[in-house]
């Protein structure tokens, strides 16, 4: 199960944010995909901080709509001692500030 938060920063369309989980607990910012050249391709790019201090790439995210009309952004997370991405959904939370979303673990297929 993985819980954390994302908030919209005031300049550069950037974000900052944080994922846990039991395993690990992580501080990350999401800045636009300056190299985006394709639909497919991520529309933000996720970084934290290693353990020296260097930005290191660690995840992908694209801005979506569900049905019902309601902006979301879908993330992929590369994190430690977890094989493959992990996936979950920051969603709009309609009990704090513009701007806030809440990260949730993704529906699975039916």
């Amino acid at each position: 199960m993985y819980t954390g938060t994302l908030t919209k920063m005031d300049a550069d369309n950037a974000f900052a944010g944080d994922i846990a989980s039991l395993d690990f607990d992580i501080n990350f910012s999401m800045v636009a995909n300056d190299f985006k050249a394709k639909d497919q391709h991520p529309d933000y790019i996720i970084e934290a901080r290693s353990p020296r201090g260097r930005y290191v790439r660690i995840g992908s995210a694209w801005a979506a709509t569900s049905r019902a009309g309601n902006d979301y952004m879908s993330m992929a997370f590369n994190l430690p001692g977890i094989a493959g991405p992990v996936r979950v959904n920051a969603v709009q939370d309609k009990d704090a500030p513009e701007g806030s979303y809440k990260i949730i673990p993704m529906a699975a297929a039916a």
